[in-house]
């Protein structure tokens, strides 16, 4: 009988562990946060199912958990508000006749989801800083930056944990922020008795960011400076500037100077900076100084490189310095395959992974130099993978060809 209890009770820890496995490995994500009532003479509501209504795909249906704070940032259990709906299956609902002396705050959302909602269109991991400063900081603005193409612009969730696994909901930490909006940030100053771990995140963007499987880059644009009002570089001005090399409805749009420094570390401000108009610096906006000179390039929808495409090339792997399949390379191995001014480039793994889906840095990628990936510029000291690159040339190169 003692023997038989003994079994059980270890058939029941095995159990409970196994169980706690399984609790501790549910994929969970964080929502962006939500604010689409304000307080009215009724009170302030943030209710579920009017968000899922405005905000289709962005919330899941059946969210774990919910976060309130005020717009200014308190939390919701340090005001003195009382909540008549306060739940993750039901939202927020303050009513200001259920409060004491004061009217409710105005507050935000967020939700925590799980399982398919944060995996269906899911970037890789990113680890950019860790808290060897004053915290971990893995922002957004500042991953879009380092890795153009690789994130979208306006992910639906987000997802942290240490860089050993352990999600950061297990953790004891508090987070500056934590939401697919800003990203996430963990100050060492928050922390009671510690520092922060070196978190990674990743992210879950809408469902057409992984639709677009195939796209194309066109060469770095310059078509005006600042020494007017600004530098206008806008989508209409350079379809004119630059017949048949620029897209009408581009994807992305990046820009820097024609030395190489990014936007994000010119101190300019823009008046305009996206795929819809392009890139406005105008000189009257800046402090005591003017716009630098900009040039942008435009990654494309894949019908825009369909009229004259050549064949793909894989000239080099990355079992050296890195994966070079540039321009001037392939059009001395093949000058016939290859036009001496490409107008678009794209580029993919052997494997037929798009280059902007692998999460590598490139060093040069358009189509009036090529490709090149270097491994001493890969994070985490990983190697590039190996690439291979096909160019969309004018129509006459094509012609000329079957002729």
């Amino acid at each position: 009988m003692i023997m038989l209890a003994a079994q059980k009770f270890a058939v029941w820890c095995l159990l409970a562990t196994d169980i706690h496995f399984l609790a501790a490995a549910i994929q969970t994500c964080e929502t962006a946060w939500f604010d689409e009532a304000d307080v009215t003479g009724e009170g302030d509501s943030e209710l579920l199912k009017d968000l899922t209504r405005m905000h289709v795909a962005r919330i899941c249906s059946d969210p774990v958990d919910m976060e309130a704070r005020t717009v200014s940032g308190i939390k919701s259990q340090h005001t003195r508000n009382t909540f008549h709906i306060y739940s993750a299956s039901e939202g927020l609902l303050c009513l200001n006749s259920e409060q004491e002396q004061r009217q409710c705050e105005d507050f935000k959302v967020k939700f925590t989801c799980t399982g398919h909602f944060c995996s269906e269109c899911q970037t890789r991991w990113f680890d950019h800083d860790d808290p060897t400063g004053n915290g971990d900081y893995e922002l957004l603005s500042d991953l879009l930056n380092m890795y153009p193409g690789g994130i979208c612009p306006q992910p639906i969730a987000v997802e942290a944990q240490t860089v050993s696994g352990q999600p950061a909901s297990n953790t004891s930490h508090t987070f500056l922020n934590y939401d697919a909006t800003y990203g996430f940030s963990c100050v060492n100053a928050d922390q009671e008795g510690g520092i922060c771990d070196d978190y990674r995140v990743r992210f879950t963007c809408p469902e057409e960011f992984c639709e677009v499987s195939e796209e194309c880059r066109t060469l770095w644009l310059n078509g005006d400076d600042p020494s007017g009002e600004g530098d206008v570089e806008s989508i209409p001005q350079l379809l004119k500037t630059f017949p048949g090399q620029v897209c009408r409805n581009p994807i992305r749009i990046e820009a820097q100077t024609p030395s190489g420094i990014a936007t994000s570390q010119t101190g300019d401000t823009f008046m305009a900076y996206d795929v819809a108009f392009g890139l406005a610096c105008i000189n009257e906006h800046q402090e005591d100084k003017q716009c630098e000179d900009y040039q942008v390039i435009l990654t494309c929808p894949s019908d825009f490189c369909q009229s004259c495409r050549t064949q793909w090339f894989n000239l080099d792997n990355p079992s050296g310095k890195g994966d070079y399949e540039t321009v001037v390379r392939l059009q001395m191995l093949h000058p016939t395959l290859v036009c001496s001014q490409p107008v678009a480039i794209e580029a993919m793994t052997v494997s037929g992974n798009p280059a902007h889906r692998t999460g590598d840095i490139f060093q040069i990628y358009d189509a009036s130099r090529g490709f090149a990936c270097v491994n001493a510029e890969q994070p985490g000291g990983r190697q590039c993978q190996d690439y291979k690159v096909r160019f969309t040339c004018p129509l006459a190169f094509c012609s000329a060809a079957t002729d």
